[in-house]
């Protein structure tokens, strides 16, 4: 099956139940992997109208106001998945490097890295917190 055959059934799906998650899940996936920004961001944020408490739905629509340069919304949504699950350490390291290269803010954007650290230093990506704590450690001295 093709993409564009996927993306219809899956509209499909939504159109009937427009509770259907997993198709609204989807769709953001595609329209993420795709590079098509306004896509993904149109059905992530239609997934969290359906259950808000999705931190890696989140994080990637965060990741997709970015990509769109929409810099404060990239930013409430990576604070906002951290709110809503303090131990989801993507959201962590999203914020961080927004922090630091789009709003040239490293001191912050180490606190955040160090914050993940704090609180789950065995994460599957502390590994990543760790290591741009060190890239950026010459850039506050």
């Amino acid at each position: 099956m093709n993409a564009t055959n996927t993306v219809a059934q899956l509209k499909e799906r939504l159109n009937k139940d427009g509770n259907d998650i997993d198709a609204a899940i989807s769709l953001g996936n595609i329209f993420y992997d795709n590079g098509d920004a306004g896509q993904s961001i149109l059905y992530y944020q239609r997934a969290l109208d359906i259950n808000p408490d999705l931190p890696g739905v989140r994080t990637d629509l965060g990741t997709m106001y970015w990509r769109n340069d929409d810099i404060s919304l990239a930013e409430k949504a990576f604070r906002e998945a951290i709110a809503r699950d303090p131990g989801f350490g993507h959201a962590y390291v999203n914020l961080g490097l927004l922090l630091h290269r789009a709003k040239d803010n490293i001191n912050e954007a180490r606190t955040v890295w160090q914050q993940l650290l704090t609180i789950n230093p065995d994460h599957d990506v502390a590994a990543k917190a760790r290591e741009l704590l060190q890239e950026t450690e010459a850039l506050v001295n």
